[in-house]
């Protein structure tokens, strides 16, 4: 099984008991964009680099031995209808 196949509960489980990290989870979601993107067509705007930035950052933070939220590290797209401050 991919990590990409994982459902979201499954994966932050995962990230939480450290057997999978947040950048290998974000690696395998973006592995599996850039083969479906051609025919999908679902993302107007992917930045790959603050992605996995933002996945080495909550690595660290459970590395850290923080207080995690319920989805810590699962990597999630936003709708393009929303303002971000980084896009």
């Amino acid at each position: 099984m991919h990590p990409y196949e994982l459902t979201a509960t499954r994966a932050a489980a995962a990230i939480r008991d450290g057997t999978l990290s947040s950048e290998d989870l974000t690696r395998s979601c973006l592995g599996r964009i850039g083969e479906l993107e051609p025919t999908v067509g679902a993302w107007t705007r992917l930045d790959r680099d603050l992605a996995l930035r933002q996945a080495a950052a909550a690595d660290a933070a459970r590395r850290s031995g923080g207080s995690l939220g319920s989805l810590h590290g699962v990597p999630v797209g936003i709708k393009d209808i929303f303002d971000t401050a980084d896009m």
